[in-house]
């Protein structure tokens, strides 16, 4: 299973974040929530980011110390005892979707709740979906990333292009 998203419904809420939040840590807060909104601001557009559980994930090979285990439904798990906060997983995830905790310093990764993700049940506009998919490998995981890329670049364009003829300019 993974989280899908439908940008053209995203209206920036950041519920599925406070969702998040509250779910792992009891408390509301956008730098503890393992899924992040990406927000551009210049062309209103807002994404949300979150794990898409890689197979060979490039987060779990980075990590130096050996801290990071990918689960057979394919979510990253941490050591915390072997973490040394050092941020090569961040570094290795071609989604941008790990995050380091900003208080423990360790990394902050999609578990999915357990196959029930808060995230998704929170999203108020129907943004975030359940899907069930195949683990890509690596090199697909990073095709899927460029192909998101296009999408959002897509999306963004066709959102200016919406603001133009409704606003003018050129």
């Amino acid at each position: 299973m993974k989280i899908a998203v439908n940008p053209e419904l995203c209206t920036g809420c950041r519920m599925c974040e406070m969702e998040c939040s509250h779910a792992h840590e009891g408390k509301f807060g956008t730098a503890i929530s393992r899924i992040r909104v990406s927000k551009l601001e210049e062309i209103g557009i807002d994404y949300p980011v979150m794990c898409q559980q890689c197979a060979n994930a490039p987060c779990v090979a980075a990590c130096p110390q050996g801290a990071l285990r990918q689960t057979d439904a394919g979510t990253i798990v941490v050591d915390a005892g072997k973490c040394t906060r050092c941020g090569a997983c961040v570094e290795a995830c071609p989604f941008g979707a790990i995050n380091l905790h900003p208080e423990s310093g360790l990394p902050l990764s999609c578990d999915l709740c357990g196959g029930s993700p808060s995230c998704v049940a929170g999203c108020p506009t129907g943004a975030l979906t359940c899907v069930e998919t195949k683990k890509p490998s690596r090199e697909r995981a990073k095709e899927l990333a460029v192909a998101a890329q296009g999408k959002r670049f897509a999306f963004a364009e066709k959102a200016t292009k919406k603001l133009v003829e409704k606003w003018g300019g050129e």
